[in-house]
């Protein structure tokens, strides 16, 4: 019988998850029980993971593993160079939470813009006493995204949504980075793309070549009064500078869903700061998001278990070994 580990906790469709188990036996861990994990390794024909670390240590216990699939896109805690010496494909679920990130990233430029939730806040905490306009605080005069220049580092699934969904509003969009790309939005250098832009959109991988990209020089030389959101990965900004920054003005607001360390740590500088917007982690959380995910996981278990590579396998060039 085929063992399908469940490195932790996520969220499937009924029906994918009753399809996944009419393949194999269904071995559940949290995040929190690590030797729980390694315990199950030498039995897993699958692993399917949103957050466990799959690295050396559990993959060199590993004995008749056939593939490792991702919960949402990005790979940065698994170790894509072991899991390829060994033969073992790597798949994600790429372009399952594209609509729902991209939606998220919006609502938090509106949010920025805008200050929504403030202005809920101001009415339900009893200060709004004055019918007249011109007696709204100063704070609650925003701004609109039209006319306004988006940049997108990562034009992939979910930034090319991002800048789709900029158009809609009247704005410029404007890329940097993303092999991929070949579309009709201007590509610029990173040093040209955060001097242009007005709102800053990150949709980057954390891959080596990201990890501290955004650092506070970079962030510096963002357009005075500008926004940022950050919707992939944290680890891709300093998140210390851009508190600096925030308080200095110098960048006029922030939304951020994803950080350095989840949950965010009480001594984050990013809780002080002003004019930010943090959401945790949940971009991807839709029902409509769990329920491409969740087939595409399905689909990517019934491939492994086939032999064959999944469309989404993510270290294709990495493999010596071909379909399996």
């Amino acid at each position: 019988m085929r063992d399908i580990v469940f490195a932790d906790s996520f969220h499937l469709s009924p029906a994918a998850e009753e399809r996944i188990a009419s393949l194999g036996t269904i071995f559940r861990c949290s995040l929190d029980e690590r030797e729980r994990l390694l315990a199950a390794a030498p039995g897993a024909d699958l692993i399917v993971a949103e957050y466990a670390r799959i690295d050396e240590e559990l993959l060199a216990r590993c004995e008749k593993l056939r593939g490792i699939i991702v919960y949402g896109i990005g790979v940065n805690h698994i170790d894509l160079e072991a899991a390829s010496k060994r033969g073992v494909p790597v798949a994600n679920s790429r372009g399952g939470n594209a609509e729902a990130v991209a939606e998220l990233a919006l609502s938090l430029m509106l949010e920025c813009l805008r200050r929504t939730g403030r202005a809920n806040s101001f009415i339900t905490s009893g200060q709004w006493n004055a019918g007249d306009s011109a007696a709204l605080p100063s704070w609650m005069q925003g701004g609109e995204l039209k006319g306004k220049t988006l940049g997108i580092l990562g034009p992939g699934a979910i930034g090319g949504r991002i800048g789709v969904l900029g158009e809609a509003f009247g704005m410029r969009v404007v890329v940097y980075g993303g092999n991929t790309y070949s579309g009709a939005w201007s590509r610029l250098s990173l040093d040209d793309l955060l001097a242009a832009a007005d709102i800053v959109s990150v949709n980057l991988p954390l891959v080596e070549s990201t990890a501290g990209l955004l650092s506070r020089e970079k962030l510096q030389r963002m357009k005075n009064g500008s926004l940022l959101v950050v919707t992939s990965r944290g680890g891709i900004v300093d998140e210390a500078a851009l508190a600096t920054l925030l308080s200095a003005g110098h960048i006029a607001g922030a939304g951020l869903d994803v950080f350095a360390e989840e949950p965010l740590p009480a001594s984050s500088p990013l809780l002080s700061a002003p004019n930010i917007v943090l959401t945790p982690h949940m971009g991807g959380s839709t029902e409509e998001a769990v329920i491409n995910i969740s087939n595409i996981i399905a689909e990517c278990c019934a491939t492994l278990l086939a032999g064959r590579l999944p469309e989404t396998t993510v270290n294709k060039k990495l493999l010596t070994t071909g379909d399996r």
